[in-house]
């Protein structure tokens, strides 16, 4: 038996909700409109639990309604299975973290690749300006010497119009990107170098890491999209990845 908890801020009164499956999306749409004008109603599903609708908000954020649209609970959705509990939120992000990644052109990430035979992959978000992000490059050589590649994508706290989206453009169009984002974030020097197409990829993949729940860096995600962590170690990193 599939069992459900809410767990977060909002407020559910029992009984009140329509009948399962019978979402009303207009008057949804009407009801956030409304009252949250910033945020654009992008999907509108039945959720796990009857009478609740998974409504996605700006194409990222998610929220629970119900039916008829009157009220909304905030937080996460944990479905109890034989296996184990499920986060529902964190199962929906590990797939479009995995079709994400699957597309991603190689050439616009900055890769350290694993030395000698690659017993795993990570793609880790960064931002120069991080103070983990640096503690975490400060082990480089440790996790390709352990056979793991790390791919970086790049992730500006500040946002595209902050000064490190401006410094990773330029370290991101670099002719050697891997040595340019090392020096920045071990002896903060900036490159230089011309930018071209290469700087539309910083802007990209911060869109992408928004898609994905990335809320600060360093965010570290396995190829088919689990979240494995912030800043780890290479002995928890290895514990991770099953090496």
């Amino acid at each position: 038996m599939k069992r459900i908890l809410l767990v977060g801020m909002g407020l559910l009164v029992a009984g009140m909700a329509l009948a399962a499956g019978k979402i009303d999306e207009k008057a949804l749409k009407a009801a956030f409109a409304k009252s949250f004008p910033q945020f654009q109603v992008t999907s509108i599903k039945p959720a796990a639990v009857d009478g609740m609708a998974m409504v996605e908000l700006n194409g990222r954020e998610v929220v629970y309604a119900s039916d008829d649209g009157r009220f909304i609970f905030t937080g996460d959705l944990i479905e109890l299975r034989d296996e184990g509990p499920v986060n529902l939120n964190e199962e929906r992000l590990q797939t479009v973290r995995a079709e994400g990644l699957a597309k991603i052109d190689p050439k616009t990430m900055i890769t350290y690749p694993a030395e000698g035979k690659q017993k795993a992959e990570i793609y880790a978000f960064t931002d120069i300006t991080c103070g983990y992000c640096r503690k975490l490059h400060r082990h480089i050589e440790q996790y390709t010497a352990e056979g793991i590649t790390v791919h970086y994508l790049a992730f500006p706290r500040g946002g595209p119009d902050s000064q490190s989206a401006k410094d990773m453009r330029h370290i991101w169009c670099d002719a050697k990107p891997a040595e340019a984002l090392t020096a920045a974030k071990l002896t903060n020097a900036i490159s230089e170098a011309k930018l071209g197409e290469c700087a539309e990829s910083v802007d990209r993949e911060y869109q992408m890491g928004i898609n994905f729940g990335v809320r600060g860096t360093p965010a570290i995600y396995s190829p088919d999209g689990v979240q494995l962590g912030g800043y780890v170690t290479p002995e928890q990193l290895n514990q991770r990845l099953g090496l």
